[in-house]
């Protein structure tokens, strides 16, 4: 049911140093709101219920997108979902996060979303953490006693849950350049029938292949939304492709063994078989971007 919000207090920083001394000084008592497309709703349904609301929109030191061929790719925290979809660069060089940010809801979501919001509301669900995690992401927690960095796989505590700490602003996402000779695909099924519905089964992946025979995987990464508690990395799925010599046969073992790895908590069984389906399918498109 969705109610009148409660009363709160609004703040609008306009430098990073101004956010944090705000989180300091109500400590335990504010939400950040960068795009607001999960947090107002939240605030309708009062799930959430804060005293404050510091809005960081117009904090423009987080709003960016960058790329250095040493050390990868960096995302601010206010890049959308349209900007991160329609990024040249990424789509050049990241394919499979350009088409994990373009399947979440619909134009609006797109425009006013951002990637690092998704990832802090940390829906089992959300398209962008199974492409980060495949990818190897790490996330700049920042909080005016420091920063500190944390592995994408490793930030969520639970639905809904992450391991940010009240003080801190998530402030960055850092991806590393993929390896030679690798590709990536994005691939996920809605859990109805249009492409705006929230995602039954999410899967990233990376593949990367041996530059001087062109036969043998060397890097084998799998990320899974909505198919357990949290997203997750397919790591035995993963470590059971290094080393194996290209054959497409493969693809569907490693999406068996992916299948072992998920805890899917409702419709299981038919969940567990797209796990199947959908990671042979991303493993089978990695590969043909390879040899494009």
């Amino acid at each position: 049911m969705i109610r009148k919000i409660k009363a709160f207090t609004y703040l609008k920083p306009t430098t990073v140093s101004e956010a944090l001394f705000l989180l300091d000084q109500h400590d335990g008592r504010a939400k950040i709101l960068a795009g607001g497309t999960d947090l107002l709703i939240q605030m309708k349904q009062r799930t959430v219920t804060p005293d404050y609301v510091i809005d960081i929109k117009h904090v423009s030191e987080l709003d960016y997108i960058t790329y250095d061929e040493n050390e990868g790719l960096k995302v601010g925290a206010l890049a959308t979902h349209r900007a991160v979809a329609s990024s040249p660069v990424i789509q050049d060089k990241f394919r499979l996060l350009a088409e994990a940010a373009h399947a979440v809801g619909s134009v609006q979501i797109r425009n006013r979303g951002t990637v690092a919001g998704n990832l802090c509301n940390a829906s089992p669900s959300a398209d962008a953490a199974p492409a980060l995690i495949a990818l190897n992401a790490q996330l700049k927690l920042v909080s005016s006693a420091g920063e500190r960095m944390v592995a994408v796989e490793e930030f969520f505590a639970g639905p809904f849950r992450t391991k940010r700490k009240d003080a801190e602003l998530l402030a960055e996402i850092q991806i590393p350049n993929v390896p030679p000779h690798s590709g990536g695909a994005y691939l996920w099924l809605p859990k109805i029938i249009t492409s705006v519905d929230e995602t039954l089964v999410g899967v990233g992946a990376v593949l990367a292949i041996d530059d001087a025979t062109n036969k043998t995987f060397v890097e084998a990464s799998i990320g899974l939304g909505s198919v357990a508690p949290t997203p997750i990395r397919a790591r035995k799925a993963g470590e059971f492709l290094k080393g194996k010599r290209i054959e497409h046969d493969l693809f569907k073992r490693a999406g068996e063994i992916a299948r072992t790895e998920a805890m899917p908590r409702s419709r299981a069984e038919y969940r567990s078989h797209m796990i199947e389906v959908f990671v042979a399918r991303a493993l089978s498109q990695a590969v043909g971007r390879i040899m494009q």
